[in-house]
C-alpha cells in the first residue's frame, strides 16, 4: 500500500522562461487539468445497440487558489496577461516539514524532482478574479486550462 499524501508543505512551480522557475505563495488550492476522451460513434446497421471507442482525450481546465499579495502575485496576473502557455510542476511535501527544493528549468520544462511524487503539465492562465470579503484576506483565483497531458511523476527507489 501506497503512502498518502498530505497537502502540508505541497507546491507549486511555474516555468515563467526558459530557465526561470517561480515558487507559487500562499497556495489555498490547486487542482489539475482532467482528460475527459471524446467518443467516436462506431455504429451500424447491424447493431442492436449503439457502440463506441475512445476517441481523443480533451484536457480540461482546473482551478489555483492564493491568497494575494500584492508582490508575489503580479507573476500570476502578467501570465493571465500573456497568455503564455507555461509548464507547472506541483510537489508532495519532502517530509513533515518541509517542501521539496525548487527545481530548474530546460527549455520552459521544470525538472522533477525524484524524490517526491509530483505532478505536471502545460497550460495557460484563463482567468486571474481576485475577491475580497468581509474580515477575510484578499485571494485570487486562478483557472488553467491545460494543454496535454498531465504527467505523474514518482520518487526513484
Amino acid at each position: 500500500m501506497g503512502q498518502v499524501l498530505k497537502s502540508k508543505h505541497t507546491q507549486l512551480f511555474i516555468a515563467i522562461g526558459a530557465a526561470e522557475v517561480i515558487k507559487v505563495t500562499r497556495v489555498r488550492s490547486v487542482g489539475f487539468p482532467d482528460g475527459q476522451a471524446s467518443e467516436i460513434d462506431i455504429s451500424d446497421f447491424d447493431d442492436d445497440w449503439d457502440q463506441f471507442v475512445a476517441g481523443r482525450k480533451a484536457t480540461g481546465s482546473t482551478s489555483i487558489e492564493v491568497i494575494y499579495d500584492s508582490v508575489d502575485s503580479e507573476a500570476l496576473e502578467e501570465l493571465h496577461r500573456t497568455g503564455a502557455v507555461v509548464n507547472f510542476l506541483v510537489t508532495a511535501p519532502a517530509s513533515e516539514t518541509a517542501g521539496a527544493d525548487k527545481p530548474a528549468a530546460v527549455n520552459g520544462v521544470i525538472t522533477p524532482p525524484t524524490t517526491v511524487v509530483s505532478k505536471q503539465f502545460n497550460g495557460f492562465v484563463q482567468n486571474f478574479a481576485v475577491t475580497v470579503a468581509d474580515n477575510d484576506v484578499w485571494k485570487a483565483t486562478m483557472t488553467i486550462r491545460g494543454s496535454g497531458a498531465v504527467e505523474t511523476h514518482r520518487p526513484t527507489p
